[in-house]
């Protein structure tokens, strides 16, 4: 079985990214800043056991929210959509784009009520923060 901290250094070996090892001894949650990322990351447990929770973005690709557990279980998370289909129908074209904000803002809540509150300007814009 692989611990929590080697399942996250596998997700970002090509960059040489790891979890602070006193985060994961305390179960402390934290963010990683380095080499383009923001990650953000928490530990937890329910019925499933023992889990890390971590939202990486980056400014070349698409946002990922992954839940690792213990057991070496993966589950992906909701995350911010970066794009948003849209219609030659300008009353189409609002509804899709309204759609596109309601889920993001969603999604940007419940990030926050996880902690992950740390937001680059990308994400604010996909969530309409900015706004």
């Amino acid at each position: 079985m692989r611990t929590l901290d080697e399942s996250f250094r596998r997700d970002f070996a090509h960059w040489g990214l790891a979890l602070p090892e006193n985060a994961v001894r305390e179960r402390r949650p934290g963010f990683i800043h380095e080499g383009g990322w923001l990650i953000q990351y928490t530990f937890g447990r329910n019925r499933h056991g023992e889990y890390l929770d971590y939202y990486a973005t980056h400014r070349m690709t698409d946002d990922q929210h992954v839940r690792l557990y213990a057991t070496g279980r993966r589950q992906t998370l909701a995350a911010l959509t970066s794009a948003f289909l849209t219609s030659a129908d300008p009353n189409q074209a609002r509804r899709l784009e309204a759609a596109y904000y309601r889920r993001n803002r969603r999604v940007a809540r419940q990030l926050v009520a996880k902690g992950f509150d740390k937001f680059t300007l990308n994400m604010s814009l996909h969530a309409g923060l900015a706004e």
